[in-house]
């Protein structure tokens, strides 16, 4: 046993979680009355950090989604299946201390996935699912730009198996496709879009993309209006979503669309702009 100490007693709060890293695994303290309960400090969900959760009588709530562990075992409630990992601790003097050979045990069955000097690698999802796809490319545009693809973005051919693909069959081509060849990069191209160009009020809008997000209560406030603004200074329009409006993004966006509550969704589903 190698004891180490990982934490001032008298300076962790009781019934709350503080965090701690021993050779980069991340631990979890939690103190009740003079008891102290030290875990493995990742949600096995998501690998969202427990220091960051919150504690619900006997249970470990992550903050993120909240799955729920017990505070003296580590086992989930909801899913027995789900245990974090609880690590030998004590009170010494005022020091709480951990065995480091068991920490160290740990590490070596438990490879941890965290870059914790990359952009955002501390707090990456090493669990991400097959409908979540491109939240690790966004993160590679954040940290990089597009110095790694060229200012065109990734460019590759068409990577799907064949049978994946439509046949001519289920292709409509345009004659003008066949006619035109394509422009080169320092050509001008339009791209502004008119609607009903036959109406009493046509909609112009200055790029062919309508931003339609949910509705004022799903999404806040602030939120709702930092859309609007973005597709006002973009040159389109915003639609309110199925539920209330709200005026402050109305009036942040000339192109606004009111969908009905009552008909979102139908054939008759209807919308104004102003």
């Amino acid at each position: 046993m190698e004891p180490i100490s990982i934490a001032t007693w008298s300076e962790v709060p009781v019934d709350a979680p503080v965090g701690a890293s021993i050779e980069d695994i991340d631990l979890v303290i939690v103190r009740r009355g003079v008891q102290a309960s030290v875990l493995y400090g990742r949600c096995l969900h998501r690998g969202a950090l427990l220091a960051d959760g919150r504690l619900s009588g006997d249970n470990l709530i992550c903050g993120l989604h909240g799955w729920d562990y017990r505070v003296d075992t580590g086992v989930s409630a909801y899913d027995n299946s789900q245990a974090l990992t609880k690590f030998t601790s004590w009170v010494e003097g005022d020091s709480l201390w951990v065995d480091l050979d068991e920490v160290r045990a740990f590490r070596a069955s438990h490879p941890q996935p965290f870059d914790r000097q990359s952009y955002q690698g501390y707090w990456g999802d090493s669990h991400m699912t097959p409908e979540e796809p491109f939240v690790g490319y966004i993160r590679e545009l954040a940290a990089h730009g597009l110095s790694r693809t060229g200012h065109h973005g990734p460019v590759s051919a068409m990577g799907v198996p064949r049978q994946q693909l439509p046949s001519f069959d289920d292709v409509q081509i345009v004659t003008a496709q066949l006619a035109r060849p394509p422009r080169l990069d320092d050509e001008g191209v339009g791209t502004e879009v008119c609607i009903g160009p036959n109406a009493a009020k046509p909609l112009w809008l200055d790029i062919p993309l309508f931003v339609s997000d949910m509705s004022f209560g799903a999404l806040s406030p602030e939120a709702k209006v930092a859309l609007a603004g973005g597709a006002q200074l973009a040159g389109t329009g915003i639609c309110s979503g199925e539920g209330g409006r709200l005026p402050e993004e109305q009036a942040a966006n000339s192109r606004y669309f009111y969908e009905h509550p009552h008909e979102a969704g139908s054939a008759r589903s209807r919308a104004a702009y102003r």
